[in-house]
């Protein structure tokens, strides 16, 4: 490391590099390539973000998230469901605008029971389309799988579950802000792929290189099978530990729409991180084999 980290975000962020088992060795000597000498830890924090918008976001179709190494899952069984997450209130407000009327939750909750309607349909289809749009980049794509989380769309509070769950911290914002679930498969992704390298998988485990620096991102052991993003709300017996995946992008249809809800809660302090970033590690290490896992970089 070119420097040691003060802050507590410096720190965490720190701790995700050098904890990361699954990197290959290609792809880190061209990360530390790209980032060069960083002078300090801000250079460094610029070098990494750098990265991920170069080489991350922009490639196509896959990103180097999916260029070999211990992070590609290619035994995923295709039918298993997945779940993602889409914050949508731009989204909607430019398309109330075109309708000249307002466009909230409520009102696609209608469609989606009406799917029948011509009006439905067309509607449904026309958010589908912006939502998409917006997608403009190549990123990876986090999913659950729906296995983790029965029966969610039939749960009220299911923004609010998705969000402490997967660590989407970014939507507590002390407003409403409107969520939409999409639910697919893992053939749907891979039908999309038909024509990728045959030695190549557009499933894999995330890394730390394959999104900018988060504080809640956590590296996952190379034994696990998933990885697994520091939980909100975490619970002694380590249950609240959600599976995640990243796959390469692919775009949203309307019959996958399986609920909308709104999620109002204050932002998370910074300070309050590292606790769950040690109760997170802790859960880890419950894990056979992964006792000591971290401890060149936390302890």
């Amino acid at each position: 490391m070119a420097t040691t980290p003060i802050e507590a975000e410096a720190a965490a962020e720190w701790a995700n590099l050098c904890m990361e088992e699954r990197v290959p060795a290609d792809r880190q000597a061209s990360y530390e390539a790209h980032v060069g000498q960083p002078a300090n830890w801000s250079d460094w924090r610029q070098g990494h973000e750098s990265y991920v918008r170069d080489k991350v976001r922009r490639r196509h179709p896959m990103s180097a998230a999916f260029s070999g190494g211990d992070a590609l899952r290619p035994d995923l069984e295709a039918n298993q469901g997945l779940y993602r997450v889409e914050r949508i209130d731009a989204v909607l407000r430019d398309y109330g605008t075109e309708l000249g009327a307002p466009v909230d939750a409520a009102q696609i909750e209608r469609w989606m029971s009406n799917r029948d309607a011509a009006f439905a349909q067309t509607a449904l289809a026309d958010v589908t389309e912006r939502i998409n749009g917006r997608l403009w980049d190549e990123r990876p794509r986090f999913v659950v799988p729906v296995a983790e989380f029965p029966n969610l769309e039939l749960q009220p509070t299911w923004p609010r579950t998705m969000c402490e769950r997967c660590g989407l911290a970014h939507h507590f914002t002390g407003s409403p802000v409107t969520l939409a679930l999409f639910r697919y498969s893992v053939d749907d992704v891979l039908s999309a792929y038909r024509e990728a390298d045959p030695a190549a998988t557009v499933f894999a485990v995330p890394t730390v290189l394959d999104l900018p620096m988060s504080n809640l991102y956590f590296a996952a052991p190379r034994s696990m099978h998933f990885g697994h993003a520091v939980g909100l709300e975490p619970k002694p017996d380590c249950s609240h530990l959600a599976a995640e995946l990243v796959h390469a992008k692919v775009d949203y249809r309307p019959e996958q729409w399986i609920a909308v809800g709104t999620v109002s809660k204050e932002p998370l302090r910074v300070g309050d991180v590292a606790g769950l970033r040690a109760d997170h590690l802790t859960c880890l290490r419950e894990t056979p084999g992964n006792e000591r896992y971290g401890a060149n970089c936390v302890d």
